[in-house]
């Protein structure tokens, strides 16, 4: 284990709960840490046994891998209580960011060992995930700063405000051929997306705008309809929600992509006038990833807005 996880794990004073006993030395203590390694690794293990029965259309074992790995974790805190003392955000965030600069220094080493031995894959791999680390360091580092200063934190994630809705598809949303109907599924999309919308700015909100709508397949009546929606960019008083659409069919428990599209919310006041949001704050690297192709939609999106004005000016 490296010396900033140990910081986290094991570089504390614990007691047992409801004693003074000190279990630092004691077998007991080895045994409480030797437990959590294997429930931490065993979590980690079951999920990846999950995945791979699921892709396999082993959907039982699946669930049962994962449920198993939940309650791996759960055994890993119950032995963590034991073994901690209480600290305060502040220590957390400093031990955090120790453990980001040795992560980050591994990952760069090892991505250079990688090119050497001629890896150039997992070369690339590490330096990238060496970046990633960097960028998780500075943001504790900012968060830390902020609270010793008694600032206010800004922005809220995208976890923060993401939303999962589900409806069964009934008779009277489909066509006489029992296929349910776009405008009904894009209604659905655009509920979800205000609400995550909503849950990011704590104001009401309006649609502006409805972008890249994808229909996949056709859904029918007495499938399950899942609208999974998460905000991916942020400008001043928009909002663009990613909203997709997957459909399952309870008999089966087969679970498709149906429908995908970009909701631009708007966050406005009681008058409808516009008003700014918290910004986005961004730190998987798939959500930096939508956060780029969301600012490239603005982007490309302001560029024809310009272009079709000056289009006008022209004409008159």
């Amino acid at each position: 284990m490296s010396s900033a996880l140990e910081s986290i794990f094991t570089h504390i004073e614990p007691t047992q709960k409801g004693g003074n006993m000190n279990l630092r030395k004691s077998k007991t203590g080895k045994n409480l840490q030797d437990a959590l390694n294997q429930e931490l690794r065993a979590h980690f293990e079951y999920i990846v046994a999950a995945d791979a029965a699921q892709a396999s259309g082993h959907d039982l074992v699946a669930d049962i891998f994962f449920q198993t790995a939940e309650n791996e974790m759960e055994h890993a805190r119950q032995e963590r209580a034991f073994m901690a003392e209480e600290k305060d955000v502040e220590t957390h965030l400093s031990e955090a960011i120790a453990h980001e600069i040795e992560a980050t220094s591994f990952y760069r080493k090892a991505s250079q060992e990688a090119a050497n031995e001629g890896f150039a894959e997992v070369a690339d791999f590490f330096a990238r995930i060496a970046g990633v680390e960097d960028e998780h360091c500075a943001k504790f580092r900012e968060i830390l700063a902020d609270l010793k200063e008694g600032r206010s934190l800004k922005g809220r994630t995208v976890r923060h405000s993401a939303v999962t809705m589900a409806q069964l598809m009934l008779p009277e949303q489909a066509n006489p051929a029992g296929f349910v109907h776009g405008g009904e599924l894009m209604k659905m999309m655009d509920n979800a997306a205000g609400v995550a919308a909503a849950r990011h700015s704590h104001t009401n909100v309006v649609t502006a705008l409805v972008s890249e709508i994808n229909f996949i397949r056709p859904v029918k009546v007495g499938a399950l309809v899942i609208i999974n929606a998460r905000i991916t960019f942020v400008h001043r008083s928009s909002m663009e929600v990613r909203a997709e659409v997957d459909t399952e069919d309870i008999g089966e428990e087969k679970r498709t992509r149906a429908l995908t599209a970009y909701y631009t919310m708007v966050s406005v006041d009681d008058s409808g006038r516009p008003l700014e949001v918290p910004p986005l704050i961004v730190y998987t690297e798939e959500e930096q990833r939508l956060q780029k192709e969301g600012l490239e939609r603005y982007e490309a999106r302001k560029k024809r807005k310009q272009k079709s004005h000056a289009h006008d000016s022209d004409r008159s």
